[in-house]
């Protein structure tokens, strides 16, 4: 019987077509002692196996394969139309209960006694196994607590599968499944969050490592007014205990994503006493271009990273990794 779950820390490439890319990559940081130095947040995955499961159980095979044939994806009413009818679909349908137990007694094992909130993003399955240019365009949920609605918001994600940016960018309809990455929370929300990327993400350049960061929460929710603070970090020194740090622009960053009493995501003000502030000291600029160095000699690929700084424990952790190409990967999957 195949795995309906699997920990993060159980998980490499080779698995990529059971828990996708983006658990794959995660993964490969926990199994490989190579990458052990860059810190990424407990979890697990639910699998594609889990999710066909759940399409077999509730007698969905091959529906929404029916309500794709005739859809014309350039007429966006159409899609939007099909898209609710094949997500409410999902909604809709029950959890069965070997699955429920499974992510249940998983979330209990992440807890370690007392519920925590966790992140839940989906996991895209591509009939190209590896596909590091995949585009994101399912749902993540943040700040999950308690079992009942981490298995609800599993299958909100399952639900995306059939989002309408999915619907369109599969015009194949090759992507028939999807997987699940639950971790505990960063709480960036008080502290910052970003993106890195091992190559200058405009012109291709090499030598640098760009990383920007706003404070609060990353993600689509915050408006695109909001300038974030930008830095430009030359590779070629770092190894060499040189100032690498050669460009530091200081962003509007007006405006943050926090969790209020509600639990719910809101977007506030930037207090003014951190507004002028940069997100991120010297030390922690140079630990993210070290892992994005140890992780593109290893994959031997430029790679785009996500970073989040808790409030609570002030840790930096990789919350998203993604090498840009694989051609010198020689790992064997």
């Amino acid at each position: 019987m195949k795995d309906y779950v699997l920990r993060l820390k159980n998980i490499s490439v080779s698995d990529t077509s059971e828990v996708g890319a983006k658990n794959a990559f995660l993964g490969e940081i926990f199994t490989q002692p190579v990458l052990h130095e860059i810190r990424v947040p407990d979890g697990f995955a639910v699998t594609a196996s889990a999710y066909q499961r759940f399409i077999e159980y509730n007698k969905l095979d091959g529906v929404h394969d029916k309500l794709l044939t005739s859809l014309d994806r350039e007429n966006l009413s159409d899609v939007a139309k099909t898209g609710q009818k094949a997500r409410a679909l999902i909604l809709g349908a029950r959890m069965p209960g070997d699955i429920d137990d499974t992510i249940t007694a998983a979330y209990h094992e992440l807890c370690a006694g007392s519920a925590v909130e966790v992140a839940v993003r989906s996991s895209a399955i591509s009939s190209n196994q590896i596909n590091s240019d995949i585009k994101d365009v399912h749902d993540s949920f943040l700040n999950v607590k308690g079992e009942r609605e981490l298995v609800e918001t599993v299958k909100k994600c399952f639900a995306s599968l059939y989002s309408e940016k999915a619907i369109i960018e599969n015009t194949s309809n090759l992507n028939k499944s999807i997987a699940v990455c639950v971790q505990k929370m960063v709480r960036s929300d008080g502290s910052c969050s970003g993106v890195a990327y091992t190559s200058d993400p405009e012109s291709g350049f090499a030598d640098v490592i760009h990383i920007s960061g706003v404070w609060g929460l990353g993600g689509k929710k915050l408006n695109e007014g909001v300038i974030p603070d930008e830095f430009i970090i030359y590779k070629p020194t770092i190894s060499e205990g040189l100032k690498s740090i050669i460009q530091k622009k200081l962003g509007s960053k007006n405006r943050m994503m926090i969790y209020q009493e509600d639990s719910d995501i809101h977007v506030v003000n930037t207090p003014d006493d951190i507004r002028d502030q940069f997100v991120l000291i010297e030390e922690e600029l140079l630990s993210i271009a070290n892992w994005g160095i140890t992780l593109e000699n290893y994959y031997g690929s430029p790679v785009s990273m996500e970073w989040a700084k808790d409030g609570e424990s002030e840790d930096l952790y990789l919350l998203q990794a993604k090498p840009e190409n694989f051609k010198k990967f020689k790992k064997s999957l």
